[in-house]
C-alpha cells in the first residue's frame, strides 16, 4: 500500500511539473516582451517545475543507489536531506509568490477554476512551510553528519553527485519543456 501511495505521489508530481512547464511555456515569450510581475510569475512556475522534476529524479537515483547496495541508508538519507535543503527555500519563495497571485486572481474572477487554483496553491504553500519548519533542522543534522567524522569519501562524493544530477536534470527537463511549449505558442500581442 505504501508503495502505491509513493508511486501515485511521484506521478502527481510529474503531472504538476509538466503542467507548470506547459503553462509557463505558453506565456514565456509574451512575458519576455512585456516583463514586469508576469515575468516573475513565469520564472516562479519554471522554478516550481524544475523542483518537481528534480524530486522525481532524486527519488529514483536514491532508490537505485540504495537498492543496489551502492548507497547505504545513512548516505541515502543524507542525499535526500541535502537535496531538500537546496530546493525547499526556492520552492517556498516561488510558491508564496504564486499563491498570493492566485488568491488575487480568485478574488477578482470569483470562478470555480480560479478559486480551486488558489486553494491548491494555498494548501501547497502551507504544506511546504510546515514541512520546512518540521524537517529543516533534521536535514541540517543529517547533512552535517555527512561532512563530519570518519565518512567514506567515495560515498560522500556519490551523494553530492546524485544531488547535483537530480537538480541539474530537473532544471534541464523544465527548460526543454518550457522551450518546446514557448516555440509552439503564438504570443497574444503579435500581429495576425
Amino acid at each position: 500500500m505504501t508503495s502505491l501511495i509513493i508511486i501515485a505521489l511521484v506521478l502527481l508530481n510529474l503531472v504538476i511539473s509538466w503542467w507548470n512547464c506547459r503553462v509557463v511555456g505558453g506565456i514565456w515569450n509574451e512575458t519576455k516582451a512585456v516583463g514586469g510581475f508576469m515575468r516573475v510569475l513565469a520564472w516562479c512556475g519554471a522554478v516550481q517545475a524544475a523542483v518537481g522534476f528534480s524530486s522525481v529524479i532524486m527519488l529514483v537515483l536514491v532508490f537505485a543507489g540504495y537498492a543496489t547496495g551502492h548507497l547505504p541508508l545513512e548516505y541515502a538519507n543524507a542525499a535526500s536531506s541535502l537535496w531538500y535543503l537546496l530546493v525547499i527555500f526556492p520552492a517556498i519563495g516561488t510558491g508564496l509568490i504564486i499563491t498570493v497571485h492566485s488568491l488575487i486572481q480568485a478574488w477578482r474572477e470569483r470562478s470555480i477554476a480560479s478559486m480551486g487554483a488558489a486553494a491548491w496553491n494555498t494548501m501547497a504553500s502551507g504544506y511546504n512551510l510546515y514541512s520546512a519548519a518540521s524537517n529543516v533542522p533534521d536535514a541540517f543534522d543529517q547533512v552535517g553528519e555527512l561532512f563530519s567524522g570518519d565518512k567514506d569519501e567515495r560515498k560522500v562524493a556519490m551523494v553530492i553527485l546524485l544531488v547535483a544530477v537530480a537538480i541539474a536534470g530537473g532544471i534541464l527537463i523544465a527548460a526543454l519543456l518550457i522551450r518546446h511549449y514557448a516555440r509552439n505558442t503564438q504570443p497574444h500581442y503579435a500581429a495576425a
